[in-house]
C-alpha cells in the first residue's frame, strides 16, 4: 500500500523531460503513487507510456474541454491535435494501466469572444457526453474539470448515469460549501489541490472558502492531488511542482479537519484505492 495518493498529475508532461527520474525517485521515497492525466490523445498516449513503465503510477485518458473553444495553450503541456471521440476512445482501450477517463469536463471560461458561446457550450458538452459513455463502457470513473459550469455539468452526468452510481470526481476543487453539496448530493467525489495551502486573504468570508468545504464534507469522499507541474503547495510555492508534495496537502486537510495527518493520508489513499479500483 503507498501511503498517498496523486489522484490527479501530469508526470508525462515537458517540464520532467530533465528531471523525471529523480521526481520519481522522491515519490517512491516517499511512498506515494500517481495517476498521470491526458489532456489531448498525444498526452493520453505518452501518460499510458509513462504508467506501464513504472509502478505505482497509472493513466487517465481524455480531452481537456478548454482545446474545443480557446486558443489558450500552456506551453507545458505540449502540442494537441483536433478532438476525435474515436481516437480518445481506442487509446483508452489499449492498457490496463488506464483507469480513468479524463481530464474531460465543462470549461465555460475558456470559450474565447471571437468564439460563439452558445455554440461552444454545445461542442463542449457533445465531447463531454461521449466521454461519459466511454466511461461506462470500459467501466470506469471520470476526472472532471469544471469551470463556470457546476450546474449544468451536474445535469448531464444525472442524465447519463440515469440511475446508475455516479463515478466521478471533480479536481481542483476551489468553491464554495453551496457549490460543492450538489456535487456531493449526486455521488461525486471531490479532489483538492496545493491551493488549499495559501493563505486565505483578510477579505474572503470564511463561509464562502473552500477550507469551508473540507471541515464539512464526507472523510470518504475526499481526494487529494498536485495538478503537477503547476500549483505547488506551500512551502513549494511558485516553484515546479511533482506528486511527493502531495504530503502538504493532506497534512493541510488534517489540519483544517482537526486530525491527524495519518489519518488524512489512511482514508484519502483508500478512497483513492477504491475509486481508481487500483490493485
Amino acid at each position: 500500500m503507498p501511503r498517498l495518493i496523486d489522484t490527479h498529475c501530469h508526470l508525462h508532461f515537458a517540464p520532467y523531460d530533465s528531471n523525471r527520474d529523480a521526481v520519481i525517485a522522491r515519490m517512491r521515497e516517499t511512498g506515494t503513487w500517481a495517476v498521470t492525466v491526458g489532456t489531448s490523445a498525444a498526452t493520453s498516449k505518452s501518460a499510458i507510456a509513462l504508467a506501464e513503465k513504472y509502478d505505482g503510477i497509472w493513466a487517465s485518458v481524455g480531452y481537456h474541454p478548454e482545446h474545443l473553444t480557446s486558443d489558450f495553450h500552456d506551453e507545458s503541456e505540449g502540442d494537441f491535435e483536433i478532438y476525435d471521440a474515436d481516437e480518445i476512445a481506442r487509446i483508452a482501450a489499449s492498457s490496463k494501466k488506464v483507469v480513468a477517463i479524463g481530464e474531460t469536463g465543462l470549461d465555460f471560461f475558456r470559450i474565447d469572444e471571437v468564439k460563439d458561446p452558445e455554440g461552444g457550450k454545445t461542442l463542449q458538452e457533445k465531447a463531454f457526453a461521449e466521454h461519459i459513455d466511454l466511461a461506462l463502457k470500459l467501466d470506469l470513473p471520470l476526472i472532471i474539470h469544471c469551470r463556470n459550469a457546476f450546474i449544468r455539468m451536474a445535469e448531464m452526468l444525472q442524465a447519463q448515469y440515469a440511475g446508475r452510481k455516479i463515478r466521478g470526481v471533480v479536481h481542483c476543487f476551489t468553491g464554495s460549501w453551496e457549490e460543492a453539496k450538489p456535487l456531493l448530493d449526486i455521488g461525486l467525489h471531490i479532489s483538492f489541490t496545493g491551493i488549499i495551502t495559501f493563505p486565505p486573504k483578510k477579505s474572503d468570508n470564511p463561509e464562502m472558502h473552500v477550507h469551508s468545504v473540507i471541515e464539512r464534507m464526507p472523510l470518504d469522499r475526499i481526494m487529494v492531488e498536485t495538478d503537477a507541474p503547476w500549483l505547488a503547495p506551500v512551502p513549494y510555492r511558485g516553484k515546479q511542482n511533482e506528486p511527493s508534495f502531495v504530503c502538504y496537502v493532506a497534512e493541510k486537510v488534517a489540519e483544517i479537519r482537526g486530525v491527524s495527518a495519518e489519518a488524512i493520508a489512511k482514508a484519502t489513499t483508500k478512497n483513492a484505492m477504491d475509486f481508481f479500483n487500483l490493485p
